[in-house]
C-alpha cells in the first residue's frame, strides 16, 4: 500500500470499473488469487467501497522472474442494466 502513488480519489456511490493488468512469472499462477488482496488495499489506500465495483477487467501477462507487477486504472463506469420479463 505504501507503493501506491497519492491520488485525490473522490469518494462517490457512483459506479466504478476497475482494470487490472498482472504480470506474473509462474503460469501456474491464478490471476484471481490477486484480485480480492488487491482490491481490498485499493479501497484502503483511496477510501472507497468495492461494493461499488461493477467492472472489473483483469488480465494475466508472463514476464521474467524480478518483474513481476500489478497495474491498474479505476475509473467511473455506466453499468448494464437488464431487465427481465416478467
Amino acid at each position: 500500500m505504501l507503493l501506491l502513488r497519492p491520488h485525490d480519489f473522490e469518494q462517490s456511490k457512483e459506479p466504478l470499473e476497475i482494470s487490472l493488468t498482472v504480470g506474473v512469472s509462474n503460469v501456474a499462477s491464478d490471476v484471481d488469487n490477486v484480485v480480492k488482496p488487491f482490491l481490498d488495499i485499493l479501497q484502503k489506500k483511496y477510501n472507497f467501497n468495492d461494493k461499488y465495483v461493477f467492472r472489473l477487467i483483469v488480465e494475466k501477462n508472463l514476464v521474467v522472474k524480478g518483474a513481476e507487477f500489478i497495474e491498474f486504472h479505476i475509473k467511473k463506469c455506466i453499468p448494464k442494466h437488464f431487465l427481465l420479463d416478467k
